[in-house]
């Protein structure tokens, strides 16, 4: 009988610490800790990819907010395009640009610098649980493809309905973009730099890398929690398949050939599943997100090749 009750002890002990690690994975997932947006501009001059010269004297953000259809604030900011900057055909040139997981949209002035210059009107914003935006459950792309429509939307109303509209993503934001990119019509292009393939596989390497774990029971227990907390079941955030429905829409596809957090190989997932016009570049001294910091003269090329070749500018 002590020996029952010896192995329904070590049973209970296991199945708690199962469910302790899953709730700790599914909160990293809907309430992770996020980057203090006021630490940011200085963490981007830290890492080189802008001088706070340059911040303080060039970048002329025009911030407001936006509501989303889910009844929370979204931050954002307007960099109008350079004084003077048109375009033979008289329509603005529109990016919206992406941040990635727990940090902010000071993360992607580095992107809105090379299309700016280009002669874009750049929006970027907070995704909802980060930066300035209002708190609700992160879903990892899946609800923030919707608030990244509303954000669309808005840019259409504010420079025409006929104006030349492209994403730019990073991370989290590159899902975003690409799970945004088949439910939001008319868009020129989508840039997506080092975004999952699945959810799901993408969690799968990263308890293998960082923990030591195996996928099965942590990660769909984690995905269960995460769903009864206000997300999403991770099977429903798989950019792959969204990718595959986009025949018609130019896409670049940008990755680290050092990525040992977003697994390298999902950019060729990704890029495969494409049809139609596409173009990729990978960066062979780059880890994850740091494409453009490794080479910011090669970047701004591959984007500007890009667009010319989509027919988004002109030479």
């Amino acid at each position: 009988m002590t020996l029952i009750w010896i192995i329904v002890g070590i049973l209970a002990l296991l199945l708690a610490a199962v469910i302790f690690v899953a709730w700790a994975l599914s909160s990293m997932i809907v309430h992770p800790k996020v980057w203090d947006y006021y630490k940011c501009v200085d963490e981007e001059v830290s890492r080189g990819n802008f001088t706070r010269e340059w911040f303080d004297g060039e970048c002329k953000l025009e911030e407001f907010y936006l509501p989303s259809q889910y009844g929370y604030r979204l931050h954002c900011a307007l960099w109008p395009h350079k004084q003077g900057a048109c375009f033979e055909d008289g329509k603005a040139r529109v990016a919206v640009i992406v941040h990635g997981y727990t940090y902010c949209l000071i993360g992607s002035l580095k992107y809105a610098a090379i299309l700016h210059e280009l002669g874009f009107d750049c929006v970027l914003y907070d995704h909802r649980n980060h930066g300035l935006s209002d708190k609700a459950p992160t879903t990892m792309g899946y609800y923030e493809s919707r608030d990244l429509s509303t954000v669309c939307d808005w840019a259409r109303e504010r420079f025409g309905s006929d104006c030349v509209l492209g994403t730019h993503g990073e991370s989290m934001g590159a899902a975003t973009v690409m799970l945004h990119a088949s439910q939001y019509p008319g868009l020129a292009f989508v840039i997506e730099d080092c975004g999952y393939s699945d959810l799901r596989a993408q969690l799968k390497h990263n308890v293998k890398q960082m923990y030591h774990l195996p996928y099965s029971p942590f990660v769909p227990l984690a995905s269960l929690l995460s769903r009864l907390r206000g997300g999403v079941y991770f099977r429903n955030v798989v950019p792959v398949e969204s990718v595959a429905k986009c025949d018609t829409l130019p896409m670049l596809f940008i990755h680290g050939e050092k990525d040992d957090f977003v697994p390298f190989p999902m950019v060729h997932e990704v890029y495969s599943a494409k049809p139609g016009k596409k173009q990729i570049k990978t960066f062979p001294n780059a880890k994850h997100a740091e494409s453009f910091t490794s080479d910011p003269q090669e970047y701004r090329a591959c984007v500007s090749a890009f667009l010319l070749d989509a027919g988004v500018i002109r030479a």
